[in-house]
């Protein structure tokens, strides 16, 4: 299926896992002007988290987009975007794992 209308997110792997196991339901980006290009006065329907760089057989999980807003950790202000399961339309947990859908 083709998304139109995402924003692409990179992860480490510990933090694929948290998201992956329920554990992780808001992914922070920091309020720089590299994130302030890609994530304000945007129109996005589709997160795409991906478990690093690299081929399409990576781990990665498509979402509906659900900001939150700006919130303030460590001191400074960061983009809160939901990536809780309730918002999963597509998935693969592992490197050259089986694709699924729905939550």
């Amino acid at each position: 299926m083709v998304y139109k209308n995402m924003l692409y997110l990179i992860v480490y792997k510990e933090v694929m896992e948290r998201i992956f196991s329920g554990e992780k339901t808001i992914e922070y980006r920091e309020c720089t002007k590299y994130w302030k290009k890609r994530i304000e006065d945007k129109e996005y329907r589709f997160m795409r988290i991906t478990n690093g760089y690299g081929n399409a057989t990576r781990p990665y999980i498509i979402m509906e987009y659900k900001p939150i807003g700006i919130v303030e950790r460590d001191n400074k202000p960061h983009y809160a975007i939901k990536c809780d399961k309730s918002k999963w339309i597509e998935f693969r947990k592992e490197i050259n794992g089986v694709i699924e859908y729905g939550n």
